[in-house]
């Protein structure tokens, strides 16, 4: 990767689709919009290895060389996805990190069978993945617009309450749920967001979010909020070694556990694809969601070695990026540079896990509705007076939700069925695919066929382009 550090960075023409992502910027420019990836997304991250940590009562320290190395193989998937590597990596500025739908697996065949075994498991049903991944992306034939702006929106609708729970708490019997302190702090953290974004100009305003969340963090620290006294405590330099919970074992039904799993991601992480291409304005394609999907593949079959988890393509930055303006790949390859040095260097990574949560919530929360624009933008070019359109969108956001409003909904269904159907997004895009096809397959593409995007607007009503 070459720079251009003179005062005005070389551009490349803005004619073309592909010339958004390719944008190069100055050196420091990059950098800070690197930055602002990583504290957009760092909460996401980190949060899986504490919750699988804690739930199979590791020590602190275990728990926190997990932390370590879900970063750095956090860093090396993004460096893949943003650069590209052979048929690895889209090329897009996709960040990839540890996917919450893998913890529950992790425990239940953690506290079966053994660390060794879960690892043994995630390195198959990565390997698998990977040689599936050609396959998953020929399906994307199944996401015309009305399925696409579907996706999008549901992706943000269902993240919102993520940002939210960081700025309330997750336990209403905590006593701490729900502080006012927290609360204003957010707000506070949102107004100057705004405030930023009205007075400041060119990349300064781009750069809104990093600066309210720095201004924020401080003022949160000043007033008691996020802790610092554990910053230095521990090791600079440090990375688990392969295996160190011991020989890996393999376990057939745990295996198909996770190949479950690995399916529901394969999902979400197809959609997360179509979502930033339209966001930065470039078509994927199928043999572009194929790349995507052998990153997460190998990551989560490296994880299997070096004491990982299941790894997915996060959908969090992509409302960062329709906010910003910043479609290059490039600042987001440069996240995954910084991710890694949180990882090999801990005292830089807890400033970063130290910054109150309430900031990170409001700075989430906000990224997230920019996603939902921007599925509603997809939605207003479908043509609504078809009935089968309408059912579509209102039939899909409505099931796809029902995890974010009442997660307990599916608690009583196959333990299976569950996994899936906890996944909103799963089931919302699921759903979007299926009626889809009910109601448009075989049809032409003029009057609302899954044809691919690109190609005309199916679902619109709209005839394809001829020419």
């Amino acid at each position: 990767m070459v720079w251009d550090n003179s005062r005005k960075a070389k551009e490349t023409p803005p004619d073309t689709p592909a010339s958004a992502v390719d944008e190069r910027h100055s050196a420091v420019r990059t950098t800070l919009f690197g930055l602002q990836h990583v504290l957009v997304m760092y909460a996401g991250v980190v949060i899986v290895p504490i919750v699988v940590g804690s739930a199979l009562g590791l020590s602190d320290a275990d728990i926190a060389k997990l932390v370590s190395i879900d970063l750095v193989l956090a860093g090396i998937g993004t460096l893949l996805q943003s650069l590209g590597v052979w048929k690895f990596g889209i090329r897009m500025p996709l960040v990839v990190g540890a996917a919450s739908n893998g913890i529950i697996p992790m425990v239940l065949v953690g506290e079966n069978h053994g660390l060794p075994t879960v690892y043994g498991s995630i390195l198959v049903g990565g390997v698998i993945w990977i040689f599936m991944a050609p396959l998953f992306g020929m399906l994307l034939k199944l996401f015309p617009t009305v399925v696409t702006g579907t996706v999008i929106a549901l992706i943000g609708l269902t993240l919102i309450p993520v940002g939210l729970r960081m700025i309330v708490g997750d336990d209403p019997e905590d006593p701490g749920y729900g502080k006012l302190s927290h609360i204003a702090l957010a707000g506070f953290t949102i107004a100057l967001i705004v405030v930023f974004r009205r007075l400041l100009k060119g990349v300064a305003g781009q750069l809104s979010i990093l600066f309210a969340l720095i201004v924020g963090a401080v003022v949160g620290w000043a007033v008691g909020i996020g802790d610092l006294s554990h910053i230095g405590a521990g090791p600079v330099i440090g990375l688990m070694g392969p295996m160190h919970f011991g020989t890996l074992q393999f376990h057939l039904p745990s295996i198909l556990l996770f190949l479950v799993i690995i399916f529901v991601i394969t999902v979400e992480a197809s959609g997360q694809g179509v979502a930033v291409g339209q966001v930065v304005g470039k078509r994927v394609g199928p043999s572009d969601i194929a790349r995507l999907l052998r990153v997460d593949g190998l990551m989560t079959a490296l994880s299997g070695l070096f004491s990982g988890f299941v790894y997915t393509t996060f959908g969090q930055n992509i409302g960062l990026i329709a906010l910003t303006g910043v479609r290059s790949r490039f600042p987001v390859a440069v996240g995954g540079v910084i991710l890694l040095a949180l990882g090999v260097f801990h005292p830089v990574g807890e400033v970063f896990a130290s910054f109150p949560k309430p900031v990170i919530g409001a700075a989430a929360v906000v990224t997230f509705g920019a996603l939902i624009v921007t599925g509603v933008q997809l939605l207003s070019s479908v043509d609504f007076n078809r009935p089968s359109n309408l059912m579509i969108v209102m039939i899909s956001l409505s099931a796809g939700l029902i995890p974010a409003y009442i997660p307990d909904f599916y608690t009583r269904m196959p333990h299976l069925a569950e996994m899936f159907l906890e996944s909103g997004v799963a089931t919302g895009t699921a759903l979007a695919v299926t009626l889809n096809l009910v109601f448009h397959a075989g049809r032409r593409r003029g009057d609302g066929s899954a044809a691919p995007p690109g190609e005309g607007r199916p679902g619109s009503g709209e005839e394809p382009r001829t020419d």
